[in-house]
């Protein structure tokens, strides 16, 4: 995967030298719709399946100039919005057992094949009846339009953050769940007619009481435009061959989240925003304790190296930490704006974590896990009021120098007041 990495990184030279200007006017469409003749079902009229609609539901809208723009649930690298979410549903009372398409901007689910003895349970290593199976697919046109090939980071990260909403609905819920990267991602791909415009990425599974076995589906989903208009990019098409050959463990149930109260969690999901700008106000040790409770043993549990700059909090030496280690002590708040591309955002946070990674070391699902950590960090952050963003696009070379690490750098995530 290096060479991909590699192929995508940021430095001075490139830059200051690259062609800035987007026409806007040719953005492709972020979300997917069947047609009109296909059931759909509200759910606010099934009470079991409420807690779906947190996936990604549409939490605010605002308007710039004449565009209103929908803000979801979960973050998007440009608000491109590139994950579509499938859903199998089995054994819910008065609901038709099938796979449906999840369609956020309506806060339905689109009947788009209905169950018999088969189920996408066989393209899994277990298989056997689940209750849910919860597929994140990315369409990568919508993000390549803008980023081109560094679009392939952003999907990774735009993956984790849609899993970390996925995750923090189900902890709503007393379901059991787990992760699971492993089923046969491209023979689905096939059966839902993607035509490699369109991939699955991961999965969350949950448990049934049933263990009978699903067969194959038997006959393949129709072929739905996951854009208005689209093009090739074979650098990100073989990016995602590529990753395929590697395989990782499931994840079950997760504790990052089960300290804070439903009612807690559920606000938090709905007023979770990403900054502009930070005031540039301290916070206090405990709460910096609070939001990062168990982050950085998670993370290197699945390879993740975490660092962060102290730019302003209570108690605690200001300098660069690994982990909770502080291996260089003094102020580098324009240190941590300039290796953001000068955006004072990292500069101005409380404190900004950089994510990084082994080079080699299961690039393809540590990048995933990086965003769903940061997901995780928005959501306490949003309990206590304080604001995040999340940062992807930096010196790749220089944040390397800064850290004294050979690691690849994924991610910078700014919090503060």
């Amino acid at each position: 995967m290096q060479i991909y990495h590699d192929q995508t990184d940021i430095n001075q030279k490139k830059y200051f030298n690259q062609a800035n200007f987007i026409d806007y006017r040719t953005q492709p469409r972020a979300y997917k719709k069947y047609p009109h003749f296909y059931q759909r079902f509200n759910l606010d009229d099934y009470e079991e399946l409420k807690f779906i609609k947190n996936f990604g539901k549409i939490t605010a809208t605002k308007t710039y100039g004449k565009e209103k723009v929908d803000l979801r649930a979960n973050p998007s690298a440009g608000g491109l919005y590139p994950c579509e979410i499938y859903i199998q549903i089995r054994a819910v009372k008065g609901f038709i057992s099938g796979i449906y398409h999840y369609e956020a901007l309506e806060n339905n689910l689109t009947l788009i094949h209905e169950l018999s003895n088969d189920g996408v349970e066989f393209y899994f290593k277990e298989k056997v009846q689940r209750k849910f199976v919860i597929l994140i697919s990315n369409a990568y046109f919508r993000s390549v339009w803008k980023y081109e090939k560094r679009a392939i980071r952003y999907l990774l990260l735009d993956t984790g953050h849609q899993l970390g909403s996925i995750i923090s609905a189900l902890e709503l819920t007393d379901l059991e769940y787990e992760i699971d990267f492993n089923f046969d991602k491209n023979s689905l791909n096939e059966e839902f007619s993607f035509d490699n415009y369109e991939s699955f990425y991961t999965s969350i599974t949950v448990k049934s009481d049933k263990t009978n076995e699903p067969k194959k589906l038997r006959s393949p989903i129709i072929n739905i435009s996951a854009c208005d208009y689209q093009l090739k990019e074979l650098f990100v098409e073989n990016f995602y061959k590529d990753c395929q050959k590697d395989e990782y463990e499931k994840i079950p149930n997760i504790n990052l989240l089960n300290d804070i109260q439903n009612e807690q969690l559920e606000n938090a999901i709905n007023n979770r925003r990403s900054i502009r700008a930070f005031i540039n106000e301290s916070i206090s040790e405990e709460d910096f304790l609070f939001i990062t409770k168990n982050i950085f043993d998670f993370a290197n549990k699945f390879g993740i190296e975490i660092y962060f700059v102290n730019n302003n909090i209570q108690g605690i030496s200001k300098g660069l930490y690994k982990n909770v280690s502080l291996i260089k002590q003094g102020d580098f708040k324009d240190k941590m704006t300039n290796l953001a591309l000068n955006q004072k955002l990292s500069g101005q946070s409380s404190f900004t974590l950089i994510f990084t990674s082994k080079v080699g070391h299961n690039y393809f699902y540590c990048y995933i896990l990086t965003g769903f950590i940061a997901h995780i960090l928005y959501l306490r952050a949003t309990t206590l009021n304080l604001n995040c963003s999340g940062i992807g696009a930096y010196f790749d070379d220089s944040c390397k120098d800064f850290l004294e690490t050979k690691n690849n750098i994924f991610y910078l995530f700014a919090i503060g007041k």
